[in-house]
């Protein structure tokens, strides 16, 4: 894909319209936010899926979360990094604990924040890797893109429908999933398909939300699969205070009540089912939505 220089992209944005416009960096925003957020998670050792919701991963972390970034336009001498430098592109990150902010260029991300080299090289690559979203879109625009009607759901989620309803494109990324979902739904249903009569096989329990996992590593007893007491309230706390995703309350569990930290050769907490299945007997539990790395839920 092409590439734009930054005074093409300016002045391609220049060209849509302010709800546009604000739409477009909101997400430059929360792409950059979650990009962060996981490079951090994983310098703590934390087990997070790429697809997790920003505000789920902010919640593991202690120390730095991203605020967002200011641009000037061009460099101004009115926009500085916290070493004197002036800056076109001003990211700001507050500290968890104590509040304070820092601002800085992302060059200097490193020696502000005194993480490592490698955590700093994913994270520049992550927003590298948002401005090429946002050039997809903007060359689309450019070229006249249209959606393929055949492609128009009824129950598209939001991440579709609201870039739609503002007249802006789809990443290539969203229209794979489109296609996913329209090629299941021409899949033969149930009393069409053929019967197969299962073949007696040895009992074992596996963990049934991935087929991915070891069967070897994960079979164990069913009571295995109960989550214990102790660990049902902070659940039930995690999921009133809106943490959505089942992973993320695992690693709260294990670091903060003790839980086990066995793992699956995926990373996936093998406390991942019990806490799942737990979750799904309370009453006013929504399964918003779930692939093989996790599940997500509204309380």
């Amino acid at each position: 894909m092409l590439i734009l220089t930054v005074e093409q992209r300016d002045e391609m944005l220049a060209r849509l319209s302010e709800e546009q416009q604000s739409y477009l960096l909101d997400q430059m925003t929360r792409g950059r936010r979650t990009i962060f957020a996981n490079a951090m998670a994983k310098e703590k050792g934390a087990h997070v899926p790429a697809d997790a919701e920003p505000e789920d991963i902010e919640i593991l972390l202690n120390e730095w979360i991203y605020k967002g970034y200011i641009d000037a336009g061009k460099v101004s001498p009115e926009l500085k990094c916290e070493c004197g430098r002036s800056l076109r592109y001003q990211h700001h990150v507050q500290h968890k604990s104590s509040g304070q902010v820092m601002k800085f260029g992302i060059e200097h991300l490193k020696e502000h924040l005194g993480i490592d080299a490698s955590i700093v090289a994913v994270i520049i690559k992550g927003f590298d890797a948002v401005d090429y979203e946002l050039d997809e879109m903007l060359l689309k625009i450019e070229n006249g893109w249209q959606i393929d009607p055949e492609l128009i759901q009824a129950d598209m989620t939001p991440e579709i429908m609201v870039p739609l309803s503002l007249g802006l494109p789809l990443l290539d990324k969203q229209i794979r999933k489109l296609k996913q979902r329209a090629a299941q739904k021409l899949q033969p249903a149930a009393a069409e398909r053929p019967i197969i009569v299962p073949q007696p096989v040895k009992p074992a329990i596996t963990d049934i939300f991935s087929w991915q996992e070891d069967a070897a590593a994960a079979a164990q007893k069913v009571d295995d699969f109960e989550l214990p007491y102790e660990l049902q309230g902070p659940t039930r706390k995690f999921l009133e205070s809106r943490v959505k995703s089942a992973r993320v309350i695992c690693e709260l569990l294990i670091e903060n009540h003790r839980a086990p930290s066995a793992r699956f050769i995926t990373n996936k907490p093998k406390m991942f089912l019990p806490v799942c299945r737990y979750i799904e007997s309370l009453k006013g539990i929504q399964l918003q939505s779930a692939n093989s790395d996790d599940r997500y839920y509204s309380f």
